[in-house]
C-alpha cells in the first residue's frame, strides 16, 4: 500500500514539474487563438509605400505613402490627418515627448520635421543621398539617417560639407578602399541641423535603436550588422568640431581678422578606408552573420533579453546575441520580408513577408533562447511592412489591390499580355489580431 502511495506521489511530482517547465510548441502548432485579419480599412491615396510607425499613446498609425504620410486613427480606421509636401516618404520616427515627428524624404535628400498636433511640416534638414531608414537615440538627441543608395567606390564629398583630412595611410584601416559605400547623416534634433555625414563601407539598410544608446544597422552586401554607440559618435563629432573652431580662432588671431560666426556645414567623416586616429572611436563594431542568414533586411530588438531578431532574404529569421555576435536560433519565414516586429508584452515576433502571395510568420518566444513558428498567416501581395500596437497586440500591414484591363486588343489572333497595375484608391490597412 505504501509503495503505491509513493508511486502516486512520484507521478504527481513529475506532472507538476512538467507544468513549471515551458515546452515550446511544435513548428506547425497553432496558438490557442490563431491570428487572422480582423478588419480591412480602405484609406486610398497614391504611390508606393514603405514603413509603418505606431504611436500607442495617441492611438495613431503613421504610414509613409508616396509623397505624403497618412495618419490613421486605429480606434476608428479613419484617416485623422495627412502630412504632405514630400517627394518620397520612407519612414517616420517619433520623439519621446509627443511634440514632433521626423520623415525621411528619399528623393529630396531631406528629413522633414512635422508637428504631431497640426501635422504640418515645420522644418527641413538636409541629409546625404537617398535617406530611408532612421533611428533616434533619445538620450543624446541624435537622429541617425541611413542613405539607402550606395555611393560607389568613386564617391566624393558632397557640396556644403567639410571633411576631416588628417589621415595616416595604413593606420586603423578597416574594410576595403573599393566597393560600395553608404552614408549616415547624424542630426541634432534640438537644433535641427546635420552635424556630420559618416561614410562607411557596404550597402547599409535598416536601422534600429535599442533605447540604451546603441544603434544597429544591416549591411546587406556584407552579410553583417554594425553597431554604433550614439554617445561616442556624438563625442567624436564634438571633439573634431571644437578642434576646428580652436584652429580657426588661432588663425584669425594671427591674421588679425575676425572669426567666422556663420553656421558651419556638417562634417564629412570618411570611415570607409584609412581612419584618422581621432575618428577610430566612432567606428562601429561589426557583427558578422553566418550562412544561415543571407541579405539581412530588417531588425527588431528584445531589450529585456538582449537579443536581435534579423529577417533575412533567404526565408530565414535569425536570433543574434549582440554582446557576442553568436547566432542562437534560426527559424523559417516567408519570402520578401521588409519588416519585423517584436511584441514585448506577449513574447511574439512577426515578420511581414511581401513576396509571393504575402504572409506573416508568427514566432513565439517561450524563454530567452527557445523559439518556434506557431502560425503562418496568408495576407496580401506586397504586404511587406508592419507595425505592432503593444497595448492591444494588433499588427498592422498595408497593401493595395491589383487588377488588369480585360479589354486588351488582339495581336495576330491572340490577346495581348495582361498588365497588372494597382487599382485606384484601393490602398488599405490590414488589421491582424486574435
Amino acid at each position: 500500500m505504501r509503495m503505491f502511495a509513493n508511486l502516486g506521489l512520484l507521478v504527481c511530482t513529475v506532472a507538476y514539474g512538467q507544468q513549471l517547465t515551458p515546452v515550446p510548441p511544435p513548428a506547425t502548432g497553432l496558438p490557442a487563438h490563431p491570428f487572422f485579419i480582423t478588419k480591412t480599412w480602405v484609406i486610398g491615396g497614391e504611390g508606393d509605400w514603405d514603413y509603418l510607425t505606431m504611436d500607442p499613446t495617441a492611438r495613431q498609425l503613421f504610414i509613409a505613402h508616396g509623397s505624403s504620410v497618412q495618419v490613421v486613427d486605429v480606434e476608428t480606421g479613419a484617416v485623422a490627418g495627412t502630412i504632405s509636401g514630400m517627394r518620397e516618404a520612407h519612414e517616420v520616427v517619433l520623439d519621446g515627448d509627443g511634440g514632433y515627428g521626423y520623415v525621411s524624404d528619399g528623393q529630396a535628400d531631406m528629413v522633414r520635421v512635422f508637428d504631431r498636433h497640426s501635422f504640418q511640416v515645420v522644418a527641413s534638414i538636409p541629409t546625404g543621398p537617398s535617406p530611408r531608414s532612421m533611428a533616434l537615440d533619445a538620450a543624446s538627441g541624435l537622429l541617425f539617417v541611413i542613405g539607402a543608395s550606395p555611393m560607389g567606390s568613386g564617391a566624393v564629398a558632397q557640396r556644403g560639407t567639410r571633411s576631416v583630412t588628417t589621415q595616416q595611410p595604413g593606420a586603423g584601416s578597416r574594410g576595403t578602399p573599393s566597393g560600395a559605400k553608404s552614408m549616415i547623416t547624424v542630426i541634432d534634433i534640438q537644433r535641427r541641423i546635420p552635424l556630420a555625414q559618416i561614410v562607411l563601407p557596404g550597402s547599409l539598410g535598416f536601422a534600429k535603436g535599442d533605447g540604451e544608446g546603441r544603434v544597429y544597422v544591416t549591411v546587406q552586401d556584407r552579410n553583417q550588422i554594425i553597431r554604433l554607440n550614439a554617445s561616442t559618435v556624438g563625442s567624436v563629432i564634438e571633439q573634431v568640431t571644437d578642434e576646428e573652431a580652436l584652429a580657426e580662432k588661432k588663425q584669425a588671431t594671427t591674421q588679425g581678422g575676425q572669426r567666422k560666426t556663420s553656421e558651419q556645414p556638417p562634417l564629412r567623416l570618411d570611415l570607409s578606408t584609412n581612419i584618422p586616429p581621432e575618428l577610430r572611436d566612432a567606428y562601429p563594431r561589426s557583427l558578422p552573420l553566418d550562412s544561415s542568414c543571407q541579405d539581412p533586411r530588417a531588425l527588431a530588438i528584445d531589450r529585456g533579453h538582449e537579443r536581435l531578431f534579423v529577417a533575412c532574404n533567404n526565408f530565414r529569421m535569425v536570433v543574434l546575441n549582440p554582446a557576442t555576435g553568436d547566432t542562437v536560433a534560426v527559424l523559417p519565414i516567408g519570402p520578401g520580408p521588409d519588416a519585423i516586429g517584436y511584441d514585448t508584452n506577449r513574447g511574439l515576433i512577426f515578420t511581414a513577408n511581401g513576396g509571393g502571395d504575402g504572409s506573416v510568420t508568427i514566432i513565439r518566444q517561450d524563454v530567452t533562447d527557445t523559439y518556434a513558428v506557431i502560425q503562418t498567416l496568408p495576407t496580401r501581395q506586397h504586404a511587406r511592412t508592419l507595425a505592432i500596437d503593444p497595448s492591444t497586440g494588433n499588427v498592422y500591414l498595408t497593401s493595395v489591390l491589383y487588377g488588369a484591363q480585360m479589354s486588351t486588343p488582339f495581336t495576330n489572333g491572340s490577346p495581348a499580355p495582361l498588365t497588372v497595375t494597382p487599382v485606384d484608391s484601393s490602398f488599405q490597412v490590414l488589421v491582424v489580431g486574435n
